[in-house]
C-alpha cells in the first residue's frame, strides 16, 4: 500500500507535550505497546553500489528512487528474523516491500539466493517471494553491498479509529560504516547524528487529518526530506560528498 510522509526535526524538549497531544487522536501501536518504554529499538543496515547510485538519488531529490535494507528489531536472540525490504518512492508516495529470513543465513542469502529459504508458513507466501526474487534481482544487477548502518528508537502511534494514520518518534539516531550484514546488531561504533532532536514522522494516505498539521503548526515545524541513510552514511564516512546536508 502507497503512502504519503512527511518528516520533521522536532527538538527533544516538545517530545512529552507532543506525546501527550498525539495520545489524544492516537494509541500507541502493538509494538510499543509491549515495551517498557513505550519504544522499540530499529536497526537496519543499506546497501549501495560503489557509485553511491542510493545516496545521489536521494540526494539530488529524483521522483523515483529506491532503497535496500536489511532490517531488524530490538537485540540479537537465537534465532533471531530479519527483513530485506525495499523501500521505494514515486514522487510523494512511499511503498515497501520485504521479506522475512534468519540472522544467520542472510549473509549467504545475499551471495547465493536460496529461494527455498523463504518459508511458505503464511498467506503473504507469494508477495514474499516476489520481494525477494525483486530485492536479490536489484542487489545482483546493481552490485550492490552493505555500506552503513542506521539505529533508533522509535515511539509509534496508530489511528484509535483505523484511518490509516500512522506516526513516528524516531529518537537517538546513530549509524556507522560498515561492509558486512554481520554488523547490524553492532554498537560500538556508532556516532550519533543530530543530538537535541528527533523525527517527527506522519504517514498517511489521502488525507490529513487537521488536528496534525494544528500539532505541526504549533511546535512551528518544517518539513523537511530528511533520510536516515544519507544523515548516516555522511556522518560515518568522510570521502561522500556532502551534498544537500539536512
Amino acid at each position: 500500500m502507497s503512502r504519503i510522509e512527511n518528516k520533521y526535526w522536532v527538538a527533544v524538549e516538545n517530545l512529552d507535550e507532543m506525546r501527550e497531544l498525539v495520545l489524544n487522536y492516537m494509541n500507541h501501536d502493538y509494538y510499543s505497546e509491549i515495551m517498557k518504554n513505550k519504544f522499540y529499538t530499529v536497526r537496519s543496515i543499506y546497501l549501495d553500489n560503489d557509485q553511491f547510485d542510493a545516496y545521489y538519488e536521494k540526494t539530488a531529490g529524483l521522483e523515483k528512487r529506491s532503497k535496500y535494507r536489511i532490517r531488524a528489531y530490538n537485540q540479537m536472540n537465537a534465532g533471531k528474523t530479519v527483513y530485506c525490504e525495499i523501500k521505494s518512492k514515486i514522487k510523494e508516495y512511499i511503498s515497501k516491500e520485504r521479506f522475512p529470513i534468519a540472522f544467520n543465513e542472510v549473509a549467504d542469502f545475499l551471495v547465493y539466493p536460496d529461494m527455498l529459504k523463504i518459508k511458505n508458513h503464511s498467506a503473504d507466501y507469494k508477495l514474499r517471494l516476489f520481494a525477494a526474487n525483486n530485492f536479490i534481482y536489484s542487489v545482483k544487477k546493481k552490485n550492490m553491498k552493505p555500506v552503513v548502518n542506521v539505529v533508533y528508537e522509535r515511539e509509534a502511534f496508530e489511528c484509535k479509529y483505523g484511518s490509516g494514520l500512522r506516526i513516528t518518534f524516531d529518537m537517538n539516531l546513530r549509524g556507522a560504516e560498515t561492509n558486512s550484514v554481520t554488523n547490524l546488531f553492532d554498537e560500538d561504533s556508532l556516532r550519533e547524528v543530530k543530538r537535541g532532536y528527533f523525527i517527527l514522522e506522519i504517514k498517511y494516505g489521502r488525507m490529513l487529518p487537521s488536528w496534525v498539521m494544528s500539532l505541526v503548526n504549533r511546535f512551528g515545524l518544517r518539513k523537511e526530506a530528511i533520510s536516515k541513510y544519507v544523515l548516516c552514511l555522511e556522518e560515518s564516512k568522510s570521502n561522500i560528498p556532502k551534498i544537500n546536508r539536512i
